[in-house]
């Protein structure tokens, strides 16, 4: 009797499911804080880890070394997701906020070029390898765990907190970043502020891991076991699974560049290419993803009664047709800033409220955090991971539209899956492992 709640109260397992599903945001909150301040303060310590004597091209060579973290990202996907298939979601999960919290505190007190020459390049390079290995498994299986964790009617909205976990982890990167340039000048910040926000990202790290270690595994995880004693998983699976992995590859194509373009990089892109000061930039951001964070779980509220497909829709419909009108919005101004980016994560949001919960659905369990991992790790590397170094690159030679249209043709993929794929909000979770999207 004492497992029976109260008239009126949350039962135990509800209360658990809400404990689980903070903890493991938590930590994803974590990582993309610590992924995020890479970009905002790049052109801080770019001089840092590289010769000082081309302000550019040092900051070329750490957005290049931003994107080989995400070389490691395929590899981390594949490799997580087999151990969260095969060990469980909650040890991956523990491993992943491990190794990206030792990462951050490596670069927060790493050398600089000038005290270690090469060597610092490379420690900075290694130390975002690791991350990205850790990075490419932690999104993958947090979402499967989620929706795992969801009631059934839940699945979208439960899904959906894992990218408002991402983006609250973009605010408070940003916010960081505000106080640091409020409260330190230039030469401060290029010194020894820009090791602040990885100091303490890797030091909130460590309570993410704790809250980790608490979490339940998840009940189809338990029941997947056997399915996998009588289907197999690894490669096989993801093969005879492989309409779901051109599905997450699709949806992931265009999220993953629209997410690092307009999310992650587009304050620092107004800054270098547009003229607008860090402050307004900064601040702009920070209201763009304020309501970035209220649309993504309205969609995935709205998703769960009317289903999945017609959001991915409205996602690369959107994006065809307004790219080159929310370039042109940004200029030296506030406002122009704020506008764009606003009205580009209203779109994005269309994708992130469901394809959390799309991309869980079309595998079994068996092979699900795998067959999530891989390909959206695979999709974020070579879409999302490249984007602020093709944008600068093509920006400095003269050719940006040449990007625009980029963007354009890569949403163009997302929109072709979500025409494509059958409506998955009926499929079942636990259903066997055919190889097809179906009850």
């Amino acid at each position: 009797m004492s497992d029976i709640a109260a008239p009126g109260a949350p039962s135990p397992a509800g209360s658990r499911r809400v404990k689980d599903l903070i903890a493991v945001n938590f930590g994803n909150t974590l990582e993309w804080f610590d992924w995020t301040i890479y970009t905002i303060f790049a052109p801080y310590f770019a001089l840092q880890f590289f010769p000082s004597s081309d302000k550019a091209a040092a900051l070329l060579a750490a957005l290049a070394v931003f994107a080989a973290g995400f070389l490691t990202r395929p590899l981390g996907g594949f490799l997580f997701g087999l151990y969260a298939d095969r060990v469980g979601r909650k040890q991956s999960l523990t491993l992943a906020m491990f190794i990206t919290a030792g990462g951050s505190l490596v670069i927060a007190c790493a050398p600089t070029f000038a005290t270690v020459g090469l060597a610092a390049s490379i420690i900075l390079l290694v130390a975002r390898l690791a991350q990205g290995i850790a990075h490419g498994g932690e999104m993958g299986t947090s979402v499967t765990y989620l929706v795992e964790r969801a009631p059934r009617h839940r699945r979208a909205l439960y899904g959906s907190t894992s990218w408002v976990s991402v983006v609250l982890g973009t605010m408070i990167a940003t916010i960081t970043g505000l106080l640091l340039n409020a409260n330190l000048d230039r030469s401060a910040l290029e010194s020894w502020g820009w090791r602040v926000p990885f100091l303490l990202g890797g030091l909130l790290g460590l309570y993410g891991l704790y809250l980790r270690r608490q979490l339940s595994e998840t009940d189809s995880f338990e029941k997947g076991k056997v399915q996998q004693d009588d289907h197999g998983a690894g490669m096989p699976a993801l093969v005879r699974n492989w309409r779901g992995v051109a599905v997450v590859f699709g949806l992931s194509a265009g999220g993953s560049i629209m997410f690092y373009t307009w999310l992650i990089y587009s304050p620092t892109f107004a800054q270098i290419s547009r003229g607008l000061d860090a402050k307004s930039a900064l601040t702009a951001s920070l209201i763009a993803q304020a309501v970035f964070l209220v649309a993504i779980p309205v969609v995935g509220w709205l998703a769960d009664r009317s289903g999945r497909r017609v959001f991915i829709i409205l996602f690369g419909v959107g994006f065809i047709a307004a790219t080159f009108q929310l370039d042109a919005l940004i200029t030296n101004s506030f406002s122009g800033l704020l506008t764009a980016m606003i009205s580009a994560l209203l779109i994005l949001a269309c994708l992130f409220g469901v394809n959390t919960a799309v991309w869980a659905e079309v595998f079994p369990t068996s092979v699900r955090a795998t067959g999530v991992s891989g390909p959206l790790s695979l999709a974020t590397a070579i879409f999302g991971g490249t984007a602020p170094y093709v944008n600068t690159y093509l920006s400095q030679i003269g050719e940006h539209r040449m990007f625009l249209v980029y963007l354009m043709v890569v949403s163009g993929i997302t929109l072709v899956t979500g025409l494509l794929i059958p409506e998955t909000r009926t499929l079942e979770l636990d259903r066997p492992d055919t190889g097809r999207l179906s009850n």
